[in-house]
């Protein structure tokens, strides 16, 4: 019964997230730039999804820049790692969020209208004792898609979602620091790039040189192999040189034999 009941959840999850996905991308006209379009239209998708005072407008962009962003991640990787990074088979989302910013989501859910009065739940000015909790019960469908979209974030998101937590600035808190933590990590990563890139520049230098060397070594072997030749050759002409002188020397001393005598 375990079992069953937890599949049922992590299923009602996986369409959940499907839905919000495509929710966001039918309906993006509603996400105009102006004050406040942005968080009437992630409360309509709330009330859409049966969300509403579960999760908050916050939470609920911060998960939809999360999507976009490791989409993006995983269409564009860094420069030599595109054999690596896989994203259609890496992440189970990819297909749906590709389909989302290549705009063939459009008419994928209906049309929503903005929800303009404050209809969320305002945290509690003054936070009170947490009572340490029990053994820890099955999560809710909430928690479900907030783990199913998100993963490492789940705690984070479902601590904010709690009123007892206080005010969302906490969180944003926390998400700056996330956001620079992340940006720390791409300065070093697109870093490691550049010395490979260097490394590998230096390394064909390397390779040029030693070409060079080579075809230098090749021409002093052929080099010496022709002083070699040119030296052999020397060393005949000068014996046929000495042969000629013994042969005159000694026509010579005949003919001086035959006059004395």
């Amino acid at each position: 019964a375990w079992w069953a009941e937890t599949t049922a959840k992590l299923t009602g999850a996986s369409h959940t997230s499907t839905r919000m996905i495509k929710l966001r991308a039918s309906n993006e006209s509603l996400f105009t730039g102006r004050r406040n379009a942005a968080k009437a239209a992630w409360k309509a998708i709330l009330r859409e999804l049966g969300l509403q005072g579960k999760v908050s407008t916050y939470q609920m962009a911060k998960k939809w820049d999360n999507l976009k962003r490791r989409y993006k991640d995983l269409k564009y990787p860094p420069v030599g790692m595109e054999s690596v990074v896989d994203g259609a088979s890496s992440w189970p989302w990819f297909h749906l969020m590709n389909e989302a910013m290549e705009g063939r989501l459009t008419n994928s859910a209906p049309l929503l209208t903005p929800v303009t009065q404050d209809d969320e739940q305002a945290p509690d000015p003054t936070p009170r004792q947490r009572p340490r909790p029990t053994p820890p019960l099955p999560p809710s469908s909430s928690s479900d898609f907030e783990q199913d979209a998100f993963g490492g974030n789940v705690q984070a998101n479902q601590q904010s979602a709690d009123p007892c937590d206080g005010p969302l600035g906490g969180l944003g808190r926390e998400w700056e620091m996330v956001e620079r933590e992340r940006a720390a990590l791409e300065r070093e990563r697109e870093m490691v790039e550049r010395e490979r890139a260097t490394v590998e520049r230096e390394r064909a230098v390397v390779q040029a040189e030693r070409l060079w060397l080579d075809r230098e070594r090749a021409a002093v072997e052929r080099d010496r192999a022709m002083v070699e030749q040119e030296r052999l050759a020397l060393g005949r002409e000068r014996d046929v040189l000495d042969q000629r002188a013994l042969m005159m020397n000694s026509v010579g001393h005949s003919g001086h034999l035959s006059t004395l005598m």
